[in-house]
């Protein structure tokens, strides 16, 4: 939909009012009056005769290439985007349509092409940009060395030219650098295990925003820490990006690069940030995949629950190069308190949480309430972690940034503050944080004492989500409102000045792994006011006022508190600085290096772990869809893990879209067995016919697969004695044309082939569009999990 209309509204900056001729002119109003009422056959009919009678009419050839494209007649369409072209060489628009139908048809090298165009001739609109990043790491991925030739043809057509993209230029650049591999297949150089952090969250972020917050900071500090303190040790950075099912390096100088500029403003639409992001993710997307070291640990400080193939990609490198992986949880929020996520959310890291007791060796945590909830949900699950396998690693660090200019106290004009006249809230704003409880509070102290003697209430985040009460809170009560300032997109000059001439600091959450800011707050010296819910007492110490938890009562009291009595609130600062010492970075670094060593001594008795194949259930369906509960329950799990090669995209709703190299499926079956029948259901691509094949022992089968098609397959696997694996491929044939066209594996059934009572149970829930009634890790309902 999101293509469709920027089709529209391109196209529609391309007409031209008059056209010098009565007959073409009329043409052209019949062609309008069809596009309007989305009849493309009569608007294509009545364009095409006005570009017969006015072949000149750059405008018309493009509605006729539009028209043409909305009946999926795409030959058509690019004959005429290619006319347009020819009679305007600078017309970005039409590249860009016929890069978009060439990316619908499945030939992406043309797409490419046709993008580069665009860019050349001048389009700048950033999602142009991206679709063509997303584009080169997907070729870069089957093969990065056919790409970066096929380029450097490309661009000899392309010389540089005013007035075309940056990002033209820096493609044209990066193409002419040695890109060398890594050399990771080299061992180790130091005597301690390689450190490989996983930074696919951070660079995720820098799409999207500037700013490094929270779990951000947290990994940049951490791996600056580690570089600075762990100098035997080899440290290497690696990370996922869109459009490229690749582990692929980042040098760690790009890394500061980008870490340096991402904290010198709050603008990411400043052109410089842009910039640099855009050629993070070009080098990204061109450089080669990266091999871990062996025997390295991968540290993951972030999130990967929203990488949907995160599992998959470690799993193989734990095989092929003797991985440990030990991921960072910062906390067990979307499980513990659902309420205050989104469903898809909770959904995702559901799926992640599946995966990682599957796949972590070890795991690090930043507090003691975290380690709880982590152990908890283990049990619910089904899994046996030992308590030793979990490392608390509390992040008591000092958040002040060390060389960060001094603002003057006068810079607060630019928001309208005085010293000491304002409270201070930095969170994210999402309901989970507490904003309504505050607000309430606040609401409550301008009640007992007037709108002048309450300090102004200062709230710094970002939007997160479920945060439409929020606002509807301050925008009903007007008193209210004019008490509260919203900032976002701060610097870290302009955070440090409010942390720095406050009266105090505020951090009502309902539910944390750490608490951020209230160590921030206590770096700076302010007295945090905090609620004692989860992992909030860990962070304030014996420094912090607390109040209970969702509690608007006791906040009003402990805020009322400490705005009126002076000495009370000087007490608290002056134990603050007499006791509280935040830890460096690297101290923090360094005691995450000790806990991997130990965990290392311990791995040499027991070994990695390494997930074995995934059980199939006869009488029972196994989706290879994306999950979509939102509670756990003990044994709990995703067909995710049935995958055992690299040739599969992520899961979605539908099933598993298989790669053109083919996917493998490993399938255990417990043994004695009798013989069973398999029964996979095939979904087709939305665009065009998919030719499918499957191999299994003897078994050779093969078929089309037409558009949006369900089609289901079948054969036998003979009676077994003991248990085994089978190994299942299932294949994308290439089509007369050469492009391979793919398609969605949904799942598979599997039965006794005697056993009629599974057959029919079978048959019933596929005419009834319940199969999830024979879900292998459905849910069992006396053991699962509600909050």
């Amino acid at each position: 939909m999101a293509i469709r209309l920027r089709f529209l509204k391109r196209a529609r900056r391309l007409i031209v009012p008059a056209y010098g001729s009565t007959t073409a002119t009329e043409h052209v109003a019949r062609g309008d009056a069809a596009r309007a009422r989305r009849d493309w056959a009569a608007a294509a009919a009545a364009y095409r005769a006005a570009v017969e009678e006015r072949p000149e009419l750059v405008s018309i050839w493009v509605q006729l290439g539009h028209a043409q494209k909305e009946q999926s007649a795409f030959a058509q369409a690019i004959e005429a985007y290619s006319e347009a072209v020819r009679l305007k060489p600078e017309l970005a628009e039409a590249h860009v349509f016929m890069a978009h139908i060439y990316k619908q048809l499945g030939r992406n090298e043309l797409s490419i092409l046709h993008f580069l165009k665009a860019l050349h001739a001048g389009e700048k609109a950033p999602q142009e940009g991206d679709e063509l990043l997303r584009l080169l790491a997907q070729r870069a991925h089957k093969d990065r060395a056919a790409l970066i030739a096929q380029l450097r043809t490309l661009f000899e057509g392309l010389p540089s030219r005013a007035g075309e993209a940056p990002l033209l230029g820096q493609i044209r650049k990066v193409i002419t650098e040695d890109m060398a591999p890594s050399g990771a297949d080299a061992e180790p150089t130091g005597k301690l295990p390689p450190l490989v952090f996983d930074i696919s969250d951070l660079i995720s972020y820098y799409a999207n925003a500037r700013l490094p917050t929270g779990i951000q900071r947290v990994q940049i500090e951490t791996i600056e820490g580690a570089l600075t303190r762990e100098a035997d040790r080899e440290i290497r950075l690696c990370c996922f990006i869109d459009g490229r099912d690749d582990w692929l390096e980042l040098p760690i100088e790009r890394m500061r690069s980008i870490a340096k500029l991402s904290t010198a403003s709050g603008d990411r639409f400043a052109p410089e940030w842009i910039e640099a992001v855009a050629g993070l993710r070009l080098f990204l997307s061109l450089t080669d995949p990266f091999d871990f070291p062996h025997g390295s640990s991968l540290i993951n400080l972030g999130t990967s629950w929203w990488l949907q193939n995160y599992f998959l990609y470690v799993r193989h490198a734990k095989q092929t190069r003797g991985i440990r992986y030990i991921p960072f949880v910062h906390d067990m929020i979307p499980i513990m308190t659902p309420e205050h996520c989104t469903r898809g959310l909770t959904q995702d890291f559901i799926s992640w949480v599946i995966g990682v007791f599957d796949h972590a060796d070890h795991f690090l945590v930043n507090s003691q309430a975290t380690k709880r909830d982590l152990l908890t949900v283990a049990a619910t699950l089904g899994h046996q972690l030992d308590a030793d396998d979990v490392a608390v690693i509390p992040l008591d660090t000092d958040f002040r940034k060390p060389g960060v200019a001094e603002l003057p106290d006068s810079a607060l004009d630019r928001w309208k503050l005085k010293p000491g006249g304002f409270v201070l809230f930095v969170s994210t704003i999402e309901s989970r944080k507490g904003h309504l409880i505050a607000f309430d509070a606040w609401a409550e102290l301008i009640r007992r004492h007037g709108a002048d003697a309450v300090p102004q209430f200062v709230c710094v985040g970002n939007r997160g989500w479920l945060n439409d009460q929020i606002y509807a809170r301050i925008a009903e009560d007007d008193v209210l409102a004019a008490k509260v300032s919203m900032l976002s997109r701060l610097s870290d000059e302009e955070l440090a000045l409010l942390y720095r001439t406050c009266l105090f600091t505020i951090y009502p959450s309902l539910y944390e792994g750490w608490g951020l800011p209230v160590t921030e707050s206590l770096s700076y010296g302010k007295v945090p006011l905090i609620s004692d819910a989860a992992s909030l007492p860990e962070a304030g110490g014996d420094f912090a006022i607390y109040a209970k938890a969702g509690s608007v009562e006791a906040l009003t009291g402990a805020a009322e508190t400490l705005i009126l009595d002076a000495d009370h609130r000087t007490a608290a600062e002056a134990r603050i600085v007499s006791g509280f010492r935040p830890r460096a970075w690297s101290d923090l670094a360094t005691q995450i290096a000790g806990e991997l060593d130990r965990f290392a001594a311990r791995d040499a008795h027991k070994g990695i772990v390494v997930p074995p194949p995934l059980t199939a259930k006869i009488g029972r369906w196994h989706p290879l869809a994306r999950n979509e509960s939102i509670r756990i329950w003990k044994g709990m799990r995703t067909g995710e893990g049935f995958r055992s090669n690299l040739a599969w995209h992520w899961p979605e709703d539908r099933g598993c879209r298989v790669q053109a190299d083919g996917g493998e499926l490993l399938v255990r079956l417990e043994g004695p067995h009798p013989r069973l029948r398999v029964l996979f259901n095939l979904s087709g691509d939305e665009h065009a016919l998919a030719l499918w094949s499957l191999r299994c022992g003897d078994v050779a089968m093969g078929g089309d697969l037409h558009m949006r098609e369900h089609k289901w397959i079948n054969f036998e696997i003979p009676a077994a004695d003991a248990t085994h694996d089978v190994r299942i491929e299932i294949d994308a044939r290439p089509a007369s044309d050469g492009v391979v066209i793919t398609y969605f594996v949904c799942g598979f059934f599997l039965h006794a082939v005697d056993d009629v009572v599974a057959r029919q149970d079978f048959l019933e829930a596929i005419t009834l569009n319940r199969l999830d009634s024979l879900n292998a890790f459905g849910e069992d309902d006396a053991a699962r999990m509600t909050g």
